[in-house]
C-alpha cells in the first residue's frame, strides 16, 4: 500500500465537522465522505458502511481531534524564545476566540511565516506517524 504524503496533509487541512477522509487501501486512495455522498458521487450504502466501520478496506486519516490544532499552537509557543512574543500569544490562545486571537497577534508580531512552517512540519510529522502505525508506504 502507498499514498502521497501531500494528499494525507491536504485531507487533514480539509477535514472538518462534516467532512471525513479515509484511504482505500484496495485502491490505495484517499475518499472523502461529506453529507452522504463518497468522493461527490451519491452513494449512501458505501458512504454508511464506511464511516460506521462495516468495511475494513478503508482507514480512517487523521481528523481535526487527533491533530489538536491547539496543542500545535502551544507547542510552537513554548518553542519560542521566553519574552514578549511568547507572552503575548500565551496570553492570546486563553479563553474563548483562542484561534482568532492567536493568528492576530502572530500577524502583529511578524510570526506568520515562523508559524505556518511550524505547522506545516507538525501536519507532516502526524501524516508520516499515521502511515507507520497503518504500514502504508508514502510514494515519493
Amino acid at each position: 500500500m502507498k499514498v502521497k504524503l501531500e494528499e494525507i496533509i491536504e485531507a487533514m487541512e480539509f477535514a472538518d465537522m462534516e467532512t471525513e477522509y479515509y484511504y482505500d487501501t484496495k485502491n490505495e486512495r484517499i475518499l472523502m465522505l461529506f453529507d452522504g455522498m463518497v468522493d461527490g458521487e451519491d452513494d449512501p450504502e458505501l458512504f454508511e458502511d464506511i464511516s460506521e466501520g462495516f468495511v475494513e478496506d478503508y482507514i480512517p486519516l487523521p481528523e481535526q481531534y487527533d491533530i489538536n490544532e491547539y496543542r500545535i499552537m502551544e507547542e510552537f509557543i513554548y518553542e519560542l524564545p521566553e519574552g514578549k512574543n511568547r507572552d503575548v500569544l500565551e496570553r492570546a490562545i486563553q479563553g474563548r476566540g483562542a484561534f482568532r486571537r492567536f493568528k492576530d497577534k502572530l500577524y502583529d508580531l511578524n510570526l506568520e511565516q515562523q508559524w505556518y512552517s511550524y505547522k506545516d512540519s507538525a501536519y507532516e510529522r502526524i501524516a508520516r506517524q499515521w502511515c507507520e502505525r497503518h504500514k502504508i508506504d508514502i510514494a515519493e
